[in-house]
């Protein structure tokens, strides 16, 4: 066997594993980690007579597969045998098996199962370093029953480029068995990087074809290029078969262009990474990142980039962002060309940008939809995430919202105790919404159907291209054989082989066997109640105005209802169970017509909505029928003249006080006169006013009974009546002239109190009359007989003496038959002005 860099320190890591340590293994790509530790834990395990299977945890389907092949094959022994394997829809197991690869997903459905992980001596955790929010459930759980009630139970944590000592602190917090880091340096091949310039403008396909050819035409092995996405791959492969470049940069002999991502085949993905003569170009999203080496790799082009799913808790959606990856997986992708012998790296990137990427990659835990694993937890017996030990502790809205989406599903109740419906959940390897459909549609559906409906909605499958079909043609296709004419027959034989795992999986509880088995095809009112069972906070009403746009549960507004459901469909009720969650604006791409009749009851609810109608200044009543915070009728009500009412009202008048006339407005423009000159008397405060106001809306909804109000009533109860004497005496409404009439007093904040009267009737008056004791003189504004203005003074004494006989020759002049005397403060005052006969 070929001598590897891991091998030196495989005698260490046996030691490790018979004495009970966790290890903690960092190991550089092509180091020989992934295929000799587990061959070495099994002979540590047999030379101490330890029964039990070795479990090698991976991340990805394709690496469990080809890891367990390599193995099994290096042992001159067939899969099944003492290596097996098992990822979702496919296992290779027997009673023989000592080794097992299995996804981080069937670990985890495994563990619910079987508790104690009783078949397991020890757990083997690979590519941690990918942070997945499943391996971040694996190391709590397994280090938690390492701790608690299995100190037999092996565990290794694997990686190329993680840190080790965090790892091994986390583990070391409860384990009275030490974790051992342990590090190879490994053996690489040398591998030169390239770095290209920053061209983002540039679409993604054209900034790869220069790279892909020069990588073509320095080296004579193997080309792999990662992509982000599987419509990346295929336009990259479209623009790489029209450029003449590429056609010139080999010459010699034109690569095979073969595809590599995880909505392939087993079959389809085996194939791309097995052996070949021929020169491959391999187009690959980053499930070839870690772990599966494609011999014959002598360069990579990478295009730095990566598709992440990021859940937003606030929308409750998944959606996929293209996302730049961070160093330590840009590393990863390099060490693919370095792997059998020297390489080259092509980054499209340039270095400045390199040296701004993050270190590592920011752990799922922080950015994923948590309510599979609070599901699963759960049936644990665990309701609390917070309570157990992560690596990395979640999000607490994160948390919140997979919780609240599991209560709607009734898979929780409201303690947060799992419920039958959640029991059943939880027995189902699916997404906790694609399980509540399960049982939904297993009422009416055969098992057949139901995992056909449960694959449609939670795997790629063939009739993605036929946009036109609905659900139920879907199932009929399927489950009457009837290919559709873009739609191959292998592709759609191998989509029935998935169903049949998806049926097999699915509990007895919830299985209709006396439903036909091949010739039902579901109506659509059975598909839409199963889905709204799956999906309640995706109900959208429609907007009446532009029914190609509704609103969601929630608020979220969504858009292109009418390009998926026909221009024809008006249901104003609409289950949009696919939508893309980024955007102003959801795009849906997939719904279906439901009636308000289907709802559950439960989530219904009756409310008087009072709101302010600004048009008619007052509280207006509307009764809601109400699902979730989704409006579904409106009819006007009452208004109840309650505490809501009366805030309503407050709120939306604070603003215009004072709104209690203008009598009341001078008797507080007095009232602050007096108070600004005396101590006896307390301002009255903005506080106060809205006080008054808050006092006054009581039994109130509108404005105009606001305005007719008793308000001085209330404003008497607030100063007290002692208080009020004050100001009447001290800043009185009228004052007498010297022939006895009467004028008011005119109040304005900011100036002083004043009086308009005419001249001559002020004849007697020797100096300024003044209110509260004095202190305070009267402006006076002197009015000639037309009753203009001709003087503004506060001094009366200088008028006289000093301005009036200027104004009085031009008085004379302009109005000779009125009294203008020489003497105006000895002469008598008159009405109307004119000389005694």
């Amino acid at each position: 066997m070929t001598q590897l860099p891991i091998d030196e320190i495989l005698p260490s890591l046996k030691k490790a594993i018979g004495s009970g340590n966790a290890v903690v293994l960092k190991a550089p790509p092509g180091a020989g980690k992934t295929t000799r530790v587990p061959i070495a834990i099994l002979d540590a395990l047999e030379e101490r007579q330890i029964p039990g299977q070795i479990w090698v945890i991976q991340p990805r389907r394709l690496a469990a597969r080809s890891v367990a092949n390599w193995i099994a094959h290096s042992r001159e022994e067939n899969v099944g045998e003492t290596v097996g394997y098992h990822v979702r829809l496919d296992r290779r197991e027997s009673a023989r098996t000592r080794i097992v690869l299995m996804t981080t997903g069937m670990f985890l459905r495994r563990m619910q199962s079987d508790p104690l992980l009783e078949q397991a001596a020890c757990v083997v955790l690979d590519e941690f370093h990918e942070r997945t929010l499943e391996l971040d459930v694996a190391i709590a759980m397994t280090h938690r029953l390492r701790s608690e009630l299995r100190d037999d139970l092996r565990m290794v944590v694997m990686s190329a480029t993680m840190e080790t000592a965090p790892i091994a602190d986390y583990l070391n917090r409860d384990d009275a068995k030490n974790a051992l880091e342990m590090q190879c340096e490994g053996r690489t091949y040398p591998v030169t990087i390239h770095h290209g310039d920053d061209r983002p403008k540039e679409r993604l396909e054209q900034r790869l074809i220069e790279p892909i050819c020069n990588a073509l035409s320095t080296t004579d092995g193997h080309v792999l290029v990662f992509l982000p996405g599987v419509a990346d791959i295929h336009r990259v492969q479209r623009a790489l078969q029209s450029s003449q470049a590429f056609e010139s940069s080999t010459p010699t002999q034109i690569p095979n262009i073969v595809s590599l991502h995880g909505s392939l085949s087993p079959k389809e993905q085996d194939a791309a990474i097995r052996t070949s003569a021929n020169r491959k170009l391999i187009l690959a999203t980053n499930i070839a990142e870690t772990s599966v080496t494609v011999d014959g790799v002598t360069a990579v082009v990478d295009s730095g980039l990566a598709k992440v799913p990021r859940f937003d808790s606030r929308r409750g959606m998944t959606r996929l962002e293209t996302t730049a990856i961070s160093i330590a997986s840009a590393d990863q992708r390099s060490g693919r060309a370095g792997r059998t012998s020297e390489g080259h790296a092509y980054r499209i990137w340039s270095m400045a940008a390199q040296r701004s990427r993050e270190e590592y990659d920011v752990p799922e835990i922080l950015r994923s939809d948590l309510s599979g694993v609070m599901l699963m937890l759960a049936s644990h017996g665990e309701k609390d995430l917070s309570a157990i030990h992560w690596l990395t502790p979640p999000p607490p809205h994160a948390a919140d919202s997979a919780g609240d989406l599991l209560k709607m599903l009734g898979a929780l109740d409201f303690s947060g105790r799992l419920t039958q419906i959640g029991s059943q959940m939880a027995e189902m390897p699916l997404h906790p919404r694609i399980a509540r459909m399960a049982i939904e549609a297993s009422q009416s559906m055969s098992r057949e159907t139901v995992a056909a409906l449960a694959a449609l909605l939670s795997e790629r499958h063939p009739f993605e291209s036929c946009a036109s079909m609905s659900l139920s043609e879907m199932v009929h296709a399927i489950t009457h054989k009837t290919i559709p004419r873009n739609v191959t027959a292998s592709a759609l034989k191998s989509f029935q082989r998935i169903i049949e795992s998806i049926g097999r999986s699915l509990p007895q509880s919830i299985a209709n066997e006396s439903l036909p088995i091949t010739s039902e095809t579901p109506s659509e009112i059975a598909i839409a109640k199963a889905l709204l069972a799956a999906y309640p906070d995706r109900v959208v009403l429609r907007r009446a105005d532009t029914p190609d746009r509704g609103r969601m549960v929630g608020g979220r507004g969504v858009v292109g209802l009418q390009s998926v459901l026909g221009e024809a469909n008006q249901s104003p009720l609409v289950l949009c169970w696919d939508v893309d969650g980024g955007g102003v604006e959801s795009k849906v791409r997939s719904a279906i017509s439901i009636e308000e009749d289907w709802l559950d009851s439960n989530q219904i609810a009756e409310r008087d909505q009072q709101t302010w109608d600004t048009q008619k200044q007052s509280v207006r009543c509307r009764h809601q029928t109400l699902y979730g915070d989704l409006v579904l009728k409106e009819t006007p009500g009452k208004v109840p003249g309650d505490e809501t009412t009366e805030q309503l009202l407050f709120e939306n008048t604070r603003s215009l006080l004072p709104i209690g006339g203008a009598k009341f407005e001078k008797r507080l423009q007095r009232m602050g006169l007096v108070a600004s000159v005396m101590d006896e008397v307390a301002p009255f405060d903005d506080a106060m006013h809205e006080e008054l106001l808050r006092q006054l809306c009581h039994g109130k909804s509108s404005l105009a009974e606001l305005q007719r109000a008793a308000w001085f009533d209330h404003f008497l109860g607030l100063v007290g009546y002692d208080v009020w004497q004050i100001v009447e005496r001290e800043a009185r409404e009228e004052i007498a002239l010297p022939g006895g009439r009467r004028v008011p007093i005119r109040y304005e904040d900011g100036k002083p109190p004043w009086i308009e009267v005419k001249i001559q009737l002020c004849f007697g008056w020797r100096d300024t009359p003044r209110i509260l004791g004095g202190r305070v003189p009267l402006q006076l504004h002197l009015l000639g007989p037309n009753g203009r203005p001709q003087q503004i003074t506060n001094d009366l004494a200088s008028f006289w003496a000093n301005t009036y006989t200027e104004i009085r020759k031009e008085l004379r002049r302009r109005y000779p038959k009125h009294d203008w005397p020489e003497n105006p403060h000895d002469a008598t005052p008159t009405h109307h002005g004119m000389k005694r006969r």
